[in-house]
């Protein structure tokens, strides 16, 4: 028995040596934190909180050769920035769902597939998928496998029923947040304190963020966020979070 309590302390032990001041939380990740915070905004708002994306149903483009179609994606937060939403059917019955900034500062990196994967997932042929409208021009669906995908429009949504049970909803509670390169605010020019300045009083201007409903009113960890001894800098934005993949979805 002695014997058998030894051996399971030598085996913990290593588990009882990690040092946890190795490794961030979420409180000490940018990116964690806008999240949290984000969904901590909407749980207060209760039924006033709404998602900002909506899909332009007049960019709708179905592919004549196989299931998949792209359509525009309007963002209440940031409406001169240009977002594209892509939906395709694979083979295997799977939805893949890609959603993207598009003619941006710079371009996400998106070359995971060529180095992850064996060949391409091939899409189904576009006579193998019904599409439906919804009615009223609410959204579109897809009908395939005994599945059926349904893609909102305002706000944008997306879910997937199985038999006519719903088992994957995107979007559902409105905390989908694509986060688009952007330039750094330059510093201020120092202020003049020479007597012979000449003195302007102005109103002070307006501070308010017209985003901060939905991202908070302060940029948390935009530009650079330090951990330990380690500073990493930014210089293309929140948005470098993403640059190991190309933000994707697969529901099956």
């Amino acid at each position: 028995m002695r014997a058998g309590l030894l051996l399971l302390f030598a085996l913990f032990q290593p588990l009882l040596a990690v040092k946890e001041h190795d490794f961030k939380k979420c409180h000490q990740s940018g990116f964690c934190k806008r999240a949290r915070e984000l969904a901590g905004r909407a749980s207060v708002a209760g039924t006033s909180w709404h998602s900002p994306y909506s899909i332009d149903s007049s960019s709708l483009a179905f592919s004549s050769s196989d299931a998949s179609f792209t359509a525009r994606v309007k963002s209440e937060l940031y409406p001169d920035v240009k977002f594209e939403l892509r939906v395709s059917i694979l083979k295997d019955g799977v939805a893949r769902i890609q959603m993207d900034e598009v003619d941006g500062l710079r371009k996400r990196y998106n070359e995971a597939s060529s180095w992850s994967l064996v060949s391409d997932p091939e899409l189904k042929a576009a006579s193998e998928v019904k599409w439906k409208d919804m009615g009223s021009s609410t959204g579109r669906k897809a009908i395939f496998d005994g599945v059926e995908l349904r893609v909102g429009f305002s706000p944008l949504h997306i879910s997937l029923f199985r038999d006519g049970r719903q088992e994957v909803l995107l979007n559902g509670r409105g905390l989908l947040h694509m986060e688009h390169f952007r330039t750094k605010p330059s510093a201020a020019p120092p202020e003049d304190n020479s007597q012979d300045a000449q003195i302007v009083l102005e109103d002070p201007p307006s501070t308010a963020k017209p985003t901060a409903w939905f991202e908070g009113e302060t940029e948390e960890s935009y530009w650079e966020e330090t951990f330990g001894s380690w500073t990493d800098s930014k210089p293309k934005g929140s948005c470098t979070c993403y640059r190991s993949t190309h933000p994707l979805i697969y529901l099956s």
